[in-house]
């Protein structure tokens, strides 16, 4: 009877091991906050429904920023009058002479709205509505700040072609060779190697030359290039020196291992041969 009991609770004990974890990981996943304006927009057609399409494949999305961080308004009502009442605040689509101050209000991307009033899209926007925000990151499919994002195509409904390609073709060698530095910097993490402080310079580079890219002029992009490649040739040098030094050490420890397999299989031929041969000498003085 107590056999039974024993295996009765060590049973329980291993069916709650893996229940409880699904039971949270589910409670975790309905215990969040419903947003009513997703829930209405996704059973609509058209215009309406696509934003909702665009916005699940966008940075925002990744960081779980949802409507209401842009366009104001109380997600948690299930009515759309009450949700777009005055009182919280409700934007909705801004016009394009608004979208750089739409985006870059306080707490946003501030700092990149800074910079664009340095350079001349800005006073464009301000007579024309472009070139903004939206017309290089998306508007509810907003991308992240890379080089994927701009083409000469982008520029040239303006500039040149000729212009056009020089300008993007520098944002591109430049953010290339940042990424090389970020490829060194996930290899040495994943080498369990001391980075932060290049980590640190890493991201304060990479910050750096995206908001200067906002300026959109050949002479600041050209200046901030420069700096860019100084910081870059450190940050590389430092670099490659610390994986080659990851590099001996695992040939030290492939070549040191493979000399002690040998030493051991060569120590157990040894005593195998040197057994034998024991046995063969014994076995002869027995037969006389």
């Amino acid at each position: 009877m107590k056999r039974i009991y024993t295996i009765i609770f060590i049973f329980t004990i291993v069916l709650l091991t893996f229940y409880i974890p699904f039971v949270q990981k589910t409670m975790g996943d309905s215990s969040h906050k419903k947003n009513y304006c997703i829930e209405c927009h996704i059973k609509l057609n058209g215009k309406p429904r696509a934003v909702v399409l665009e916005w699940e494949n966008s940075i925002h999305a990744k960081n779980n920023l949802e409507c209401h961080i842009c366009h104001g308004g109380n997600p948690d009502v299930d009515d759309a009058k009450a949700a777009k009442d005055k009182k919280s605040n409700f934007v909705g689509k801004p016009k394009k002479k608004d979208i750089p101050e739409f985006c870059g209000r306080e707490g946003c991307h501030d700092q990149a709205l800074a910079q664009l009033k340095k350079g001349p899209h800005y006073n464009s926007v301000l007579k024309i509505g472009s070139p903004n925000c939206v017309d290089c990151h998306g508007d509810h499919n907003i991308q992240q700040s890379t080089y994927h994002i701009i083409t000469d195509k982008t520029c040239s409904s303006c500039h040149s072609v000729e212009y056009s390609r020089e300008l993007v073709n520098s944002i591109i060698s430049i953010e290339k060779n940042i990424e090389d530095i970020e490829k060194s910097l996930d290899y040495m993490n994943e080498r369990n190697v001391e980075s932060k402080d290049m980590t640190q310079r890493y991201n304060e580079l990479k910050s750096y030359f995206h908001q200067l890219v906002h300026v959109f002029s050949k002479q600041e992009i050209d200046f901030t290039k420069k700096l860019v490649e100084v910081e870059i040739e450190y940050l590389d040098k430092e670099l490659q020196s610390k994986i080659a030094s990851i590099k001996r050490l695992d040939l030290i420890y492939i070549l040191t291992s493979a000399f002690s397999i040998g030493v051991i299989i060569t120590f157990t031929v040894y005593i195998a041969l040197n057994r034998r041969r024991r046995a063969k000498i014994q076995k002869d003085f027995q037969s006389r």
